[in-house]
């Protein structure tokens, strides 16, 4: 008899079931050993290539060669990452050959007597291979070698009313030099009971501002200790208010310092000395705006008065650092920055009017 015939169907069942479990377990086996060797070959074209950044240093004061105290390398992945850090260097740095992740920009951060030079490093391997020159200054703590202009915009929201404040810092030592603060020397004004606090510098050169950390300073205001490179900074304040009074500190600002209105129909009063003056020419559309002169103490007033509330910005998104980390109210902060832009771009022109005065 065919030996076939000896084998029950329930045998040839179970013997055919076995075999199909072992065909599917062969199978899940080899789809976890694919997808396991798909996902190190997806992983290792991220950091498939190990870079070593490098550049060489100068020294914008001698217009010689450059030295750093300390030069740092950091990741922008959201929030600063440290990747490597290199100690004192002249002339030339080498950073040793890694995997930097695809995507991610590198921040060098070089550190030369004190104050800190920035340099992006866009995600891209011909970028990353590329030598990159960092210049840094000589120092000096000569106040009369920097010049401040500033400009202030009210708008008024459903919550209150949002002041931006602009600060053009220019420091034309010649030769070029960065001054170093020292306590006291520059402070700008916050109102004790102000909420969403927000502030920022760019430096000249840079395409990003970089958060700024301040202090409680000596005349009332907040005072920071971040160096001021040769050109013109731009110092970035943001805060709100929820009432309609309250006392200003004019520290930076100076005479004649602007104040630009937003809606139109928002009105300002001076409650206390000094001279309020409405400007007529050149106000952008949608917009008025006065010149202030304070009394001798710097210390005004103000008093705000209706205005329809315009629309606050929403922002879908907000990749923002504050010292290293990310911050935790992300509408807050990029409102800062879209109100800065706006700001900047539609009141340009107004230090026209600080030079019309001065004359």
């Amino acid at each position: 008899m065919h030996v076939f015939s000896k084998i029950s169907a329930f045998q040839f069942f179970s013997l055919g079931f076995i075999a199909l479990r072992k065909k599917l377990l062969f199978v899940m086996i080899s789809l976890r050993f694919l997808i396991s060797f798909m996902l190190t070959v997806i992983f290792s074209s991220v950091y498939a290539e190990k870079i070593s950044i490098h550049g060489n240093l100068k020294n914008g004061t001698t217009q010689g060669i450059g030295k750093a105290d300390t030069i740092k390398m950091i990741a922008l992945q959201g929030s600063m990452v440290p990747i490597a850090e290199l100690g004192s260097q002249t002339g030339t740095f080498r950073f040793p050959a890694m995997d930097l992740p695809e995507g991610s920009p590198v921040l060098l951060q070089v550190t030369y007597k004190g104050i800190n030079y920035n340099k992006m490093v866009p995600p891209a391997p011909n970028f990353q291979k590329a030598e990159q020159e960092i210049t840094v200054f000589d120092t000096t703590e000569d106040k009369t070698q920097i010049n401040t202009k500033s400009l202030m915009q009210a708008i008024r929201e459903k919550k209150g009313i949002r002041v931006f404040k602009l600060f053009l810092i220019e420091n034309k030592t010649n030769p070029p030099r960065s001054f170093t603060l020292v306590d006291g020397d520059f402070e700008f004004f916050v109102p004790t009971d102000a909420e969403e606090f927000f502030a920022q510098i760019q430096q000249p050169g840079s395409k990003m501002p970089i958060p700024l950390s301040s202090s409680e300073g000596k005349r009332g205001g907040k005072a920071w200790n971040r160096g001021i490179l040769p050109g013109t900074s731009e110092l970035q304040v943001s805060y709100l208010m929820t009432k309609d009074i309250w006392e200003e500190k004019l520290l930076l600002e100076g005479d004649k310092y602007p104040i630009f209105l937003k809606p139109k129909d928002m009105k300002i009063q001076l409650q206390s000395e000094g001279e309020l003056i409405r400007l007529e020419k050149d106000v952008p559309e949608g917009l008025t705006a006065f010149s202030i002169s304070p009394p001798a103490n710097g210390s005004v007033t103000l008093s705000f008065e209706g205005g329809k509330p315009v629309p606050e910005i929403r922002p879908n998104q907000a990749p923002e650092i504050v010292n290293g980390s990310l911050l935790n109210d992300t509408e807050r902060s990029i409102l800062a920055v879209v109100g800065f832009v706006a700001l900047f771009f539609s009141l340009s022109f107004v230090f026209v009017y600080r030079k019309k005065a001065n004359e």
